[in-house]
């Protein structure tokens, strides 16, 4: 019994190492943090649930008001302040940066988006596979300099597992919602690693 529990146990964390690509769309890696800059935070654009949807929210906050040393807003308390009036679109038109640079005094504007490709793979497939399948993710965080009306900062992370035709049982996979949320965290770490910050 010790030997079938060690076994899937390997089998488990074999199936489960997760590669992410990562890409910066030839922007630079690096998000400079400077004093009294001001950080506009959009709620996530996201085909999760409501509750990683909030938890992601609340996660990517936290972390650009740190690295902001409080100077991030969530999209809600600019309105509660009326300082923003609606949403704001993903990768908006430059008619509406000029619309926020005109009308509020925010510095930066964070979108994240977030996308389950498929989702094919149960998490644990238990019999011999009679085709291929996979399950796909990507999440995309960018950044726009509101003043200078343009884009500074992009980084999608994507990541794929797959289970080949005929391959025998059994296997263990992450769901998309999973892969989502792990493509996600990617791309904070890395704003956190490769972070600038300026007093």
């Amino acid at each position: 019994m010790k030997k079938i529990i060690a076994l899937l146990t390997i089998l488990f964390l074999q199936s489960c190492i997760v590669n992410i690509k990562q890409d910066y769309n030839g922007y630079s890696r690096n998000l400079v943090f400077e004093q009294n800059k001001k950080w506009l935070i959009n709620n996530i654009y996201t085909d999760l649930n409501s509750y990683d949807r909030d938890e992601l929210n609340k996660k990517i906050f936290e972390k650009f008001n740190e690295l902001s040393k409080g100077n991030a807003y969530t999209l809600e308390k600019a309105r509660s302040e009326n300082l923003i009036a609606g949403k704001i679109s993903f990768s908006p038109e430059i008619e509406e940066i000029e619309q926020l640079k005109n009308a509020t005094d925010f510095d930066y504007l964070v979108n994240i988006y977030t996308k389950k490709v498929r989702n094919n793979l149960s998490l644990i497939e238990p019999t011999e596979q009679t085709r291929y399948a996979s399950n796909e993710a990507f999440a995309i965080i960018e950044v726009y300099d509101i003043k200078k009306m343009k884009k500074i900062y992009l980084q999608k992370a994507s990541s794929l597992q797959t289970r080949e035709e005929k391959t025998k049982g059994p296997s263990f996979h992450y769901t998309s919602e999973t892969l989502s949320k792990k493509n996600l965290k990617k791309i904070i770490k890395d704003i956190e690693k490769n972070a600038i910050l300026k007093n």
